[in-house]
């Protein structure tokens, strides 16, 4: 019998044309290099660096204990949706409903299906920029195209000009989040409601993401309590992993126009069918006595605050870094232009762009950072301060040497 020949296996087009998190991939090679015996200090991935409080892992144990280990039902237990919706009419006294909650494996499932539930083939998604990795490749795995918005430091945030020249007749969504990733832009209710108004004679919806709204340093403006009129057409993102130091957990949600939600609902059925059990009990305790824990995220965003100031003035002493301070969750986003072309460090090496400056700095100092082409904004680079204050200034003295 003859030998069958090689034959490849065709990726498809959209697989393709996707782009892997570049966060997650320095993260996955930071820690590598940490494996092999390595001191690197990591400003990349972006996640609390604090335990998850104790009451909410005491009732997980609970959970599991009684056996709360089987299948729940699609989108997420009634009680945890119930106490989201409650939650989200506080915070923007928009009544909802628990069916206008869907609960997901991470806020980022949350935001892959609205993209999936609003978008097809030649819609537009409007991305003010700079944007986190993920947004963008979502819009473009429901086949829409992707228009960012440039915005500018130091305050980072969209105009309502800018979004009035930027909307078309194929316009489907506008991405927002505040606090931003990457740069901790925080909108205010007036600025919010600024932008609502240019959306408000147009066919599109809005997509929220207010994941960090926890960490801010500043009064955080909410988009519907902003903008009420437009709750037909909103829908926002938000979940545990960041206010409560839950990353690992994957719970997050989405909440929307209940019509749509239904189709939210049933393509989730098909995808994870729900977050995991144990998860959604410990969410769930942590919704009901979030006024007790909420002594712990206070000093969680007291020390954030306290590294934030560390590390604006540790790189602002940097010859050619220009590092405005951020209002809310735990990055900074400092315009590392200034640094090209020079000689760089002991070896004087030059850098050309941001990407080869973050390759230089985990080359040379064993520091991990974003560059700011993963974000759509080049030029820049992106320093998560969520780490101790000793491995913050350890990190941020070895950048001091690098880019001396």
């Amino acid at each position: 019998m003859g030998v069958a020949p090689n034959r490849r296996i065709r990726a498809s087009a959209r697989a393709q044309n996707i782009e892997a998190s570049a966060s997650m991939a320095l993260d996955a090679r930071a820690k590598a290099l940490k494996a092999a015996g390595q001191p690197i200090i990591s400003f990349g991935v972006g996640e609390p660096d604090f335990p998850t409080p104790a009451p909410i892992k005491q009732a997980a144990d609970r959970a599991m204990a009684d056996d709360a280990t089987h299948y729940t039902t699609v989108s997420g237990e009634p009680a945890l949706r119930k106490l989201v919706a409650e939650r989200t009419a506080e915070m923007t006294g928009v009544p909802f409903s628990w069916n206008q909650v869907i609960a997901t494996s991470g806020a980022k499932e949350a935001l892959y299906i609205a993209m999936q539930v609003l978008c097809e083939a030649g819609d537009e998604v409007l991305l003010p920029a700079p944007y986190w990795v993920s947004y963008a490749e979502q819009a473009k795995m429901a086949g829409a195209t992707v228009v960012p918005i440039e915005s500018s430091p130091p305050g980072w945030k969209l105009s309502p000009d800018d979004l009035r020249r930027h909307l078309t007749s194929r316009t489907r969504a506008l991405v927002l989040c505040t606090p931003n990733n990457p740069t901790g832009a925080v909108y205010s209710d007036a600025e919010l409601a600024a932008l609502a108004e240019v959306l408000a004679d147009h066919d599109l919806a809005a997509v929220v993401d207010e994941i960090y709204a926890r960490i801010s340093y500043v009064p955080v403006g909410r988009w519907l309590r902003a903008a009420p009129r437009l709750a037909d057409r909103t829908f926002i993102v938000d979940g545990v992993s960041k206010a409560y130091a839950m990353t690992g957990w994957r719970l997050g949600w989405l909440v929307g126009p209940p019509e749509v939600m239904e189709l939210a609902s049933a393509m989730q059925s098909h995808l994870t069918s729900h977050p995991s059990s144990i998860t959604q009990r410990a969410a769930t305790f942590a919704l009901e006595n979030h006024a007790t824990i909420e002594a712990t995220v206070d000093e969680m965003v007291g020390t954030f605050r306290e590294r934030r100031d560390a590390i604006v003035a540790g790189l602002s002493a940097i010859p050619g870094v220009d590092c405005p301070q951020p209002d809310g969750a735990f990055y900074v986003f400092p315009d590392v232009r200034g640094l090209f072309g020079r000689r760089l460090g002991p070896k004087g090496r030059v850098v050309s762009s941001s990407a080869e400056l973050s390759a230089y700095l985990l080359d040379e100092a064993l520091v991990v950072t974003v560059p700011g082409e993963a974000f759509g904004m080049p030029g820049f680079a992106r320093f998560s301060y969520a780490l101790s204050m000793d491995q913050l200034q350890e990190g941020v003295a070895r950048l001091q040497t690098a880019l001396r």
